[in-house]
């Protein structure tokens, strides 16, 4: 039987650390591609949605991937684990309380290792309803409260803030822009707060990072 000499104990040693990196790597996936965790937001403020459903599919998927959104306050939110490849097509539904579907959208995209791009996808309504928007992304930001109605010449302003998440659901710091969909009807400063300037319905958006939060407004005479 041969014994190693002493010189190559260091390699013998390095292999085998290295095997056990490798075997302890929970980041590798199915065929050693990396998966990608994205969350996954959207606002269902005035809509029938009360169950948001997301598809997964790709030629290298061998079985479609599904995982159910929660809903918390008007707001659907969670993460998904996708394995990371090109040509990947993310699918989201809405069904309302009768499982009756209501949206869809689709967007085919890569998907890397680690963070990936924010991706904005339309919900596009089946019934009649109000078209949703959800994003895909490192970070979910969540405006609280999702809805708010307003009066001119009566309660005029409502102050808005921002919640930003990671895939781990931890809050991150960071600041938000603040946008409003149509300043005729209302308008936003960098703080959030919105004024109403006009009757109709219109949406108040918060970024950070290509990821996008919203709320509805509702101004009456």
């Amino acid at each position: 039987m041969l014994r190693p000499s002493l010189w190559s104990l260091p390699v013998i040693l390095g292999t085998l650390l290295a095997g056990a990196s490798c075997a302890g790597d929970k980041t590798v996936g199915p065929g050693g591609t990396r998966d990608a965790v994205l969350v996954v937001s959207a606002n269902l403020s005035g809509t029938m949605v009360a169950t948001v459903v997301v598809d997964v599919t790709a030629v290298d998927i061998p079985t479609m991937l599904v995982f159910n959104i929660p809903i918390v306050n008007g707001t659907a939110s969670g993460s998904i684990t996708v394995p990371a490849g090109s040509n990947r097509s993310i699918m989201i539904r809405g069904y309302d309380v009768g499982g009756v579907e209501t949206h869809s959208g689709t967007v085919t995209t890569s998907v890397q290792p680690g963070t990936n791009p924010a991706i904005s996808l339309v919900l596009t309504p089946l019934t009649g309803d109000l078209p949703i928007t959800a994003t895909l992304g490192a970070y979910s930001v969540h405006v609280a409260p999702g809805s708010a109605a307003l009066a001119l010449g009566g309660t005029n302003t409502k102050q808005l803030a921002a919640t930003i998440t990671d895939t781990q659901g931890h809050t991150v710091t960071g600041a938000v822009a603040w946008a409003t969909d149509n300043p005729g009807i209302a308008t936003v400063d960098a703080t959030g707060l919105v004024t109403a300037v006009g009757t109709g319905t219109t949406t108040i958006s918060a970024v950070f990072q290509g990821v996008t939060g919203t709320a509805t407004i509702t101004v009456t005479p």
